[in-house]
């Protein structure tokens, strides 16, 4: 299963506890809400609470698919784990950003000077970086999660 089909098995069952006007799980209606949700930035969580939020407002009109979307991507991108490390994925591909540092709180820094063969190579010290920095985040993915997700209670390597 899909994490768009996921996502929308999960908010239609939800809606329809919350919703009388929301008929009980039809495949074909997960199938509609699931093609709406492909390629779009949603994990389960997230979806989730999108339809707590919309169902706690007042006269709270039939929930649609676009407001799913639109408030899951309101959301912050420490949301939950899942969110997060799909965060980590996508930046993991710019070792000179700060932009994970910042979030977390854990530093840190690329070899200098690089390897023999690759030194004065732009694009071979920039790939040496990017491995190097995958290799680090895979190391304390855990600890990176946590630290975004938690940030009044951050740790450090090692503890």
């Amino acid at each position: 299963m899909s994490r768009a089909h996921e996502c929308a098995a999960k908010v239609l069952a939800l809606a329809a506890v919350l919703d009388g006007r929301i008929p009980e799980y039809d495949p074909a209606r997960v199938e509609a809400w699931a093609d709406c949700f492909q390629g779009k930035e949603l994990w389960p969580r997230e979806a989730m609470q999108a339809v707590r939020d919309h169902y706690s407002k007042p006269n709270a009109f039939q929930i649609q698919p676009g407001d799913v979307i639109h408030a899951v991507k309101a959301m912050p991108v420490t949301s939950s784990p899942e969110r997060f490390a799909d965060f980590l994925a996508r930046w993991s591909m710019y070792p000179y950003s700060t932009v994970i540092q910042d979030m977390t709180g854990i530093s840190w820094h690329p070899t200098y000077p690089c390897p023999e063969g690759i030194q004065g190579d732009a694009a071979a010290e920039r790939e040496f970086h990017i491995r190097e920095f995958k290799q680090f985040l895979g190391e304390n993915y855990n600890l990176l999660i946590h630290n975004a997700i938690n940030p009044t209670n951050r740790k450090q390597i090692g503890q």
